[in-house]
């Protein structure tokens, strides 16, 4: 059984960094992260980008990028966005069979304080951000609608990045069985 692995979380949660580091930990996996798609579309197509309201071009490569992770043979695709909505999860997950593909949700619910501090500390330059927002803005603006049983085969809650580093280092498994037969789950 193949895997999808969806990221929840505000800017600067560790999304990112959460999937690549898992990525590397698991041999036929691939991430599709929207924050690279944004940043190449307003690089290469900034013209194509609407610079208000949902950012429809970016939304559709998402869905290109799935159809083609899902036609492949990745054992394991990991989704690295914000996910801040039911709907939008639901959305992102539906193409994935369930009878082909095992869902795990992992939410970032990190303490306000290590999101503001990273934030304050921050070295990224921002190219994915439309208009003159910045990550703060973007921060502010975010509301994260907590998962629900049932939304996902498995929900995991990192809390801080203690969780997370333990998380990471329970991942000897390529398959990700152990996940679906106890772990971090909230």
């Amino acid at each position: 059984m193949r895997t999808v692995l969806l990221t929840i979380g505000p800017t600067h949660a560790g999304k990112t960094t959460f999937a690549r580091q898992l990525a590397q930990r698991l041999s036929s996996s691939l991430v599709i992260d929207q924050d690279l798609q944004a940043r190449f579309l307003l690089e290469h197509y900034p013209d194509l980008v609407p610079t208000k309201g949902p950012n429809q071009i970016k939304h559709d490569l998402t869905g290109w990028l799935i159809e083609q992770a899902i036609t492949s043979s990745f054992e394991t695709i990991i989704l690295c966005n914000a996910n801040t909505t039911q709907t939008g999860r639901k959305q992102l997950l539906d193409p994935f069979s369930r009878s082909t593909f095992r869902s795990i949700l992992v939410w970032f619910d990190l303490p306000e304080v290590t999101i503001a501090d990273r934030l304050t500390h921050s070295k990224r330059d921002g190219r994915e951000i439309r208009g003159d927002s910045s990550y703060y803005d973007i921060f502010q603006r975010q509301r994260i609608e907590p998962p629900v049983t049932g939304e996902a085969d498995q929900i995991v809650r990192l809390r801080s990045t203690e969780d997370v580093d333990t998380f990471l280092d329970q991942v000897t498994d390529p398959s990700l069985d152990a996940l679906f037969d106890e772990m971090l789950t909230d």
